[in-house]
């Protein structure tokens, strides 16, 4: 709605009164009358809009041999590999989000095994080479134009709805309807992104993420593809619902993540491997075990976040109770330091202070306060980051003291959980946070700090440890099929405008409550990551699927972000929103 409705011009007079009427001779006298009038014109109310608009890039690998050109011809080609490197830290895996998938076991490429590493410094000319579509992109090259973000409500049309469609010019209202994504021949081993960036115009609102119109395709079976054991369901199989038995569905996998800089990775830099030194500390005291499955919860969701985190970081282990122990030095071996874990074994008291100390000992390379540990001098000096779980109540000045010198001097990011009732809650808040500032200032923030119980811990270490390998939030993983169901349920995908942590410190009852995402002059993007593992083929040949991708939006005010569009309509009189 853009109407305006004007107010009739209100007249503010002052109170016409006599002042005085004062004798100035024999049967004389004068009498002055005083007004004034002050006018607020052109008054009017307007009522706000709420429009979205949406620009976007795609890349699409198929192993073509233009992959690895680089800009100039006479340099020479990308290092682009199969194998993971022996220092993955210089190289960023593809596609986007693919490490942390977390599919099944024993399957390597839906259980986080990349499919190409790229150099971090060929990064860049990779995704020009591989970029198939984009809006705006008036020289039709496939990457997206540069153009003023804060105007794009004024830059970019309309997208579907009313609109035929996407046509070459996105600019005017013509279309010719054709799809964003249009695969024709997908092979295993192929891969696919899309980061499609919202503008919201005017008002703040809710946002989902959904799909439409879903259409699932067997198109006949090959002899090959009639033969393979996994094949499922008549040759001639057309389907609009989620469940049918066309395979693609189930093969294709997908990340879809909140990609804050909007540069179609998952991390928000170039290297997605992450180059991070994380050292895990954990209580092991003797109360750990008061409540069954405690202790073993802990030691699961511990092992959560090192397969959560990068190739390329380092891990390693402090546990602690009346003292601490390295149980594991800095590595990048990830079955050394879950085989840690495993052993870890409980019983005594809970000494904070000298855990902390031991995780900074670690960290630096060189023993600090009363650490009793000798570090392993495996550090790289480089983003420090400690990891602490305690279900313990010790208190000290000495334990910040040691925390705040770690994020002063040490360059130290600190996460801290609380794990169960009995956890100092505010102490532990203290603790956590990243380090000074530009402007030396250390920022105290419960971003950093979390609470939870057994049933909590391993989506806590889970979302640790993607924050940590990634820097932007991967917000769902699963099959196509698995993504459609979400898309298609309701309104869709809720989506965060402020994506948050899992029940942080300090926070009000609501933490996990939906943020509205900000309104005219913001950019949100959302990337969207797929993949066809390579260890899958006949079963799949010749089947096809086709959908439409979309967002919905309601504003903020006046709405609790359940979506007025998921009440049915009771009668024949009604109509849905």
């Amino acid at each position: 709605m853009n109407d305006d409705f004007e107010l009739s011009r209100r007249k503010a007079l002052a109170a016409l009164g006599t002042i005085g009427a004062a004798s100035a001779g024999a049967g004389l006298g004068t009498s002055a009358y005083f007004s004034d009038q002050e006018t607020f014109e052109n008054n009017q109310l307007t009522a706000g809009t709420l429009d979205m608009k949406v620009d976007w890039e795609e890349h699409y690998s198929d192993w073509s041999d233009d992959e690895d050109d680089p800009a100039d011809s006479a340099e020479p080609e990308l290092d682009i590999r199969m194998d993971e490197p022996a220092d993955p830290a210089d190289y960023t895996a593809f596609p986007p989000g693919v490490e942390a998938f977390d599919g099944e076991n024993d399957d390597d490429f839906v259980n986080g095994d990349p499919l190409l590493y790229v150099h971090n410094d060929d990064v860049g000319q990779f995704m020009d080479n591989t970029s198939i579509e984009a809006f705006p992109d008036e020289d039709d090259d496939g990457v997206q134009d540069d153009f003023d973000q804060t105007a794009a409500c004024e830059e970019l049309t309309d997208v579907g709805n009313d609109d035929p469609g996407l046509g070459s010019d996105m600019r005017t209202a013509d279309s010719v309807g054709d799809p964003l994504i249009d695969l024709a021949d997908v092979k295993p081993g192929d891969f696919g992104e899309l980061t499609l960036s919202f503008h919201l115009c005017d008002n703040p609102g809710y946002v989902w993420l959904n799909a439409d119109n879903l259409e699932a395709r067997e198109n006949g079976l090959t002899e090959p593809e009639a033969d393979d054991p996994d094949e499922e369901g008549p040759a001639d199989e057309e389907s609009t619902e989620v469940q049918n038995d066309v395979e693609l569905l189930d093969e294709i996998q997908t990340a879809w993540w909140y990609d804050d800089n909007c540069d179609n990775l998952t991390d928000g830099s170039t290297a997605t491997t992450g180059d991070a030194d994380v050292v895990l500390v954990l209580d092991r005291s003797g109360s750990m075990t008061f409540e069954p499955g405690k202790f073993d919860s802990a030691k699961t969701g511990a092992k959560t976040l090192v397969d959560a985190l990068g190739s390329g970081t380092q891990v390693g282990l402090v546990s602690f109770a009346s003292s601490a122990t390295l149980d594991q030095g800095l590595t990048t071996d990830k079955q050394a330091v879950k085989d840690a874990i495993d052993d870890l074994t409980s019983g005594g008291g809970t000494d904070i202070e000298e855990a902390v100390d031991a995780g900074r000992s670690e960290l630096t390379g060189t023993q600090v306060g009363e650490a009793s540990i000798t570090p392993s001098g495996d550090n790289r000096d480089q983003n420090r980051i400690m990891v602490f779980l305690t279900n313990g109540s010790d208190t000290g000045t000495g334990i910040t003291d040691s925390t705040d010198e770690a994020k002063d001097n040490e360059a130290t990011t600190i996460y801290t959980i609380a794990y169960g009732s009995n956890a100092n809650e505010a102490l532990l808040e203290d603790m956590a946070s990243p380090p000074k500032d530009d402007d030396g200032v250390i920022e105290e923030t419960d971003e950093f700090a979390y609470i939870g119980g057994q049933a909590d811990i391993d989506a806590i270490f889970d979302d640790i440890g993607g924050q940590i390998s990634t820097g932007e939030e991967v917000f769902f993983q699963g099959s196509l099929r698995a993504a459609m169901g979400a898309l298609t349920d309701g309104n869709g995908i809720p989506l965060d405008g402020d994506p948050g942590d899992f029940d942080e410190i300090g926070g009000d009852d609501d933490d996990d409550a939906r943020d509205c995402f900000a309104g005219v002059g913001s950019t949100h993007c959302i990337g969207f990551s797929w993949w066809l593992p390579v260890d899958h083929a006949n079963e799949i040949q010749s089947d096809s699927v086709s959908f439409d991708l979309g967002f919905y939006t309601e504003q903020c005010r006046h709405n609790d972000g359940s979506g007025m569009n998921n009440e049915a309509v009771s009668n024949d009189d009604e109509v849905d929103a």
